[in-house]
């Protein structure tokens, strides 16, 4: 917990400019998956996969998840 406010940020700065790809529209909005390499404040370096999804019809692009890539 000491350490979300990090984690947010190496999320926005390291995920966000990485490539997104479109999996569905639902009822709420547009889902997107984000796949990249996330290093942490401990130096260690982990694949993971994060899903994002942009409201409809305000636009606004919110965080849903993050877990490890199974590769």
């Amino acid at each position: 917990m000491e350490q979300a406010d990090r984690l947010a940020e190496d999320i926005r700065k390291q995920l966000l400019p990485l490539d997104a790809e479109f999996i569905e529209t639902t009822e709420y909005g547009e889902m997107f998956r984000i796949c990249g390499l996330l290093t942490g404040a401990n130096g260690r370096s982990l694949k993971v996969v994060s899903i994002w999804m942009q409201e409809q019809p305000a636009g606004l692009v919110k965080f849903i998840t993050l877990y490890p890539a199974k590769d």
